[in-house]
């Protein structure tokens, strides 16, 4: 049976991206994944946060973030609920990787780390983004 997600809210600043990052890697570890799913799992969902803050919220530093934690058997899903402009996946032309430079490599990142990432838009605005990452056998508890 699927637990209900445990949830943090923050607020739309870059500083407490942090904090979300440390809130969720303790879940994670707490599910037994190990270093490196732990570590794929961060950056994918700093990458999150940052798109939500930068294009979501277009910067807005006083907005609302939910962020979740569910585990069914082997699979954890992290829940990143916003408020803002809903991100169409389908209109994303990602950057060009041979053209180095800051920025665009946020959706590419995360469908690399996880093991599926999912885009809702949400009835009463913005958007609920799950980044799935299922845990390995090596990594079960016995």
């Amino acid at each position: 049976m699927n637990d209900p997600p445990e949830t943090l809210t923050i607020t739309s600043r870059a500083e407490c991206i942090d904090d979300a990052r440390q809130w969720v890697t303790q879940r994670v570890r707490e599910a037994g994944f190990g270093d490196e799913p732990a570590g794929e799992i961060e950056l994918a969902l700093t990458e999150a946060l940052a798109n939500v803050i930068e294009h979501a919220y277009r910067g807005a530093d006083d907005k609302r973030i939910d962020v979740g934690v569910s585990l069914d058997g082997e699979v954890l899903r992290v829940l990143v609920r916003d408020w803002g402009a809903y991100f169409d996946p389908a209109s994303y032309r990602g950057r060009d990787l041979d053209d180095p430079g800051e920025g665009g490599y946020g959706v590419f990142l995360m469908s690399q780390l996880m093991d599926d990432v999912t885009r809702e838009p949400q009835p009463d605005g913005g958007t609920l983004l799950t980044l799935i990452k299922t845990r390995t056998k090596d990594e079960s508890h016995d």
